[in-house]
């Protein structure tokens, strides 16, 4: 019976040691947490109001599940127990592809597989919302472009696993580019063949990331160029020849951040700049206003310059696919301007007046497709002439 007992006061003391650990070890420090790795900003102590405690528990709840100790390292170590142990992924957000490679799970794999595809009526909706933004250059003698990005699962579908069946086809990006060129006269910059061919001579989107390398954004960038060419000559394409290419390997990228950087899988970087060095060089911000609670503020508005050419100018409204294409377009511009505004992809009226560009060029990942529907300056502008009228 002794026996028993003292094997119950052993149960319930390791018990205790293991909830108490965490705040244990945050006031002792024991151990050391790793640093967060996670594509989000931690949850924020709330403030207690003795007038207002209905929302505060689920409130706290969230900021101690984002702040207790050594979080990271148990994240950590129970992603490799899913990946090393049970070959799967730890989130639905990750997809293991095949010799090392992920994937986004989310809008990203529901635009790869035709799911949710785009309706007959947001098409359209998407049509006459470019063709308004068309037509609102065009009275400005500004060129508009359009350009989606493909998912990368679109480029690289051989790496895909089995189990991610195709439900339709085409992709989200490939229906809007087909629909366009189909029934309207916007200028489709089509960036799945360009890809698609060219990553026959190396990779062009990163395995650990989801987003295109240096050399797929070059592809990319040269497609868009010769495209704007047509309308502008003295706009011309880069030569892949004329490059200078540097590689290394790298262990981190934004998917496998969401796995706690794990160093099991690495990646190929290549650098790609001019022999002749790069002709565009950064320039001061004009310093539109941020997006109110955009968590990468620093990259809202990026700017380039050739100081010995005043034209033509080019503005690019872009995500996160913008980084890397950004130097190679600036290099046909005496003026280039980026906005990433948080992934609402608008016409930004003000900046078109101040900046007065030649070119317009709309970059979207074709995930975020549907996100032009919620900032429709057809629409605005719609409401704005009802309340004058």
């Amino acid at each position: 019976m002794a026996h028993h007992s003292f094997r119950i006061a052993i149960t319930i003391s390791v018990f205790l040691l293991m909830i108490s650990f965490p705040l244990l070890n945050k006031n002792l420090k024991f151990f050391k947490d790793i640093e967060s790795s996670e594509n989000r900003a931690p949850a924020e102590l709330p403030e207690l109001n003795i007038n207002r405690l209905d929302g505060f528990p689920t409130k706290y709840d969230k900021y101690y599940n984002d702040h207790f100790s050594l979080r990271q390292i148990l994240i950590k170590y129970y992603n490799l127990l899913n990946l090393v142990v049970f070959k799967k992924s730890p989130t639905p957000q990750v997809i293991i592809g095949k010799s090392g490679w992920f994937f986004m799970g989310g809008n990203e794999d529901d635009s790869y597989r035709g799911m949710k595809q785009l309706t007959n009526e947001e098409l359209e909706q998407l049509r006459l919302e470019l063709e308004y933004r068309t037509n609102y250059l065009e009275q400005r003698k500004i060129k508009f472009y359009l350009a989606i990005a493909p998912a990368k699962a679109n480029i690289y579908h051989e790496k895909v696993p089995n189990d991610r069946f195709i439900a339709q086809k085409p992709s989200w990006g490939e229906q809007l580019n087909n629909y366009l060129k189909s029934k309207s006269s916007v200028r489709v910059v089509d960036l799945y063949s360009a890809l698609n061919n060219a990553k026959s001579a190396g990779l062009v989107y990163y395995k650990i990331d989801n987003h295109w390398n240096e050399r797929g954004a070059f592809y990319a960038a040269t497609k868009i160029l010769s495209s704007i060419h047509h309308d502008i000559p003295e706009v011309n394409p880069l030569r892949y020849e004329e490059m200078l290419i540097k590689d290394s390997i790298r262990h981190n990228g934004n998917i496998a951040g969401m796995l706690s950087n794990i160093s099991l899988y690495s990646d190929s970087v290549f650098m790609l700049t001019p022999k002749r060095g790069f002709a565009s060089k950064v320039a001061r911000k004009n310093g539109y206003p941020i997006v109110q609670g955009f968590a990468y503020g620093w990259e809202y508005e990026n700017v380039r310059e050739i100081p010995e050419r005043k034209s033509p100018r080019l503005l690019v409204i872009s995500d996160s696919f913008g980084s890397y294409i950004f130097p190679f377009l600036s290099e046909q511009f005496g003026r280039s301007v980026k906005i990433f505004d948080a992934w609402q992809y608008k016409l930004n009226e003000d900046i078109i007046t101040n900046e007065q560009p030649d070119v317009v060029l709309l970059l979207v990942l074709e995930s975020n497709i549907k996100n032009i529907l919620q900032f429709q300056s057809r629409l605005n502008n719609q409401i704005a002439q009802m309340k004058s009228s």
